[in-house]
């Protein structure tokens, strides 16, 4: 292969990995094949492989990059520090939640119900493609500001739970997995025809918002605590 710049293969790699998200948001991942993404691209079979060793390799960016691009801890940051209470700062949360599932349904959240499936098909694809995968704990950070203020609207008197506080984080997890779960089966699969019920996912973490404060004994129409 000729001397290039580096600014002219990162270019190229640019470009197969924007055809490849491409594919990815039409095709599950588990059904993608290096054709896909070179018919995508327009690069020659033997040119894509100047840039990358084979499929997974190309995968393995196009997840990371989406990742990247999902991380959010610095906005939950900003919530919490500008949420006057509390109860402000769990609607405020789940209001966030219900938007970037919106915004990211067919990326971050579409890869990461294929790659189970991929994984349950191929154990060896697993464990190349996960070692290499950089992971996005915003979700996870998410979690755990919604209990902290939480505990802190319990200890300053604002809530008084119904349910222990480890009922209601099973509850919490999964009644997100499952309206993430039925919303991309509807969204990105058609398994739910859409006309026969319109899923959306800011009003189901609204209502989902609703019922936790409920169970914390907080009433739904006050706004502060």
């Amino acid at each position: 292969m000729p001397k290039v710049s580096k600014e002219y293969v990162q270019e190229k790699k640019k470009k197969i990995l924007d055809s490849a998200l491409t594919v990815c948001k039409m095709k599950p991942l588990y059904d993608i094949t290096m054709r896909d993404i070179i018919k995508a691209s327009g690069v020659s079979q033997g040119g894509i492989y100047r840039y990358y060793s084979d499929l997974d390799e190309i995968l393995v960016d196009v997840i990371n990059q989406a990742n990247a691009n999902a991380d959010y801890k610095h906005l939950i940051d900003e919530i919490m520090d500008t949420s006057d209470s509390p109860k402000t700062s769990i609607i405020q949360l789940f209001t966030f939640l219900g938007q970037y599932i919106k915004e990211n349904l067919l990326t971050v959240g579409k890869f990461q119900f294929e790659l189970t499936i991929l994984f349950a098909n191929n154990p060896k694809r697993q464990e190349k493609i996960l070692s290499n995968i950089t992971e996005n704990e915003s979700g996870q950070y998410l979690m755990q500001n919604l209990f902290i203020a939480i505990r802190k609207g319990i200890s300053t008197g604002c809530f008084q739970p119904a349910i222990s506080i480890e009922d209601l984080s099973i509850f919490m997890v999964t009644s997100i997995d499952g309206i993430v779960r039925d919303v991309l089966l509807q969204k990105c699969y058609g398994v739910l025809p859409i006309d026969q019920m319109q899923f959306d996912e800011i009003k189901l973490m609204n209502t989902l918002c609703k019922s936790v404060l409920l169970l914390l004994g907080s009433k739904e129409g006050e706004t502060k605590n």
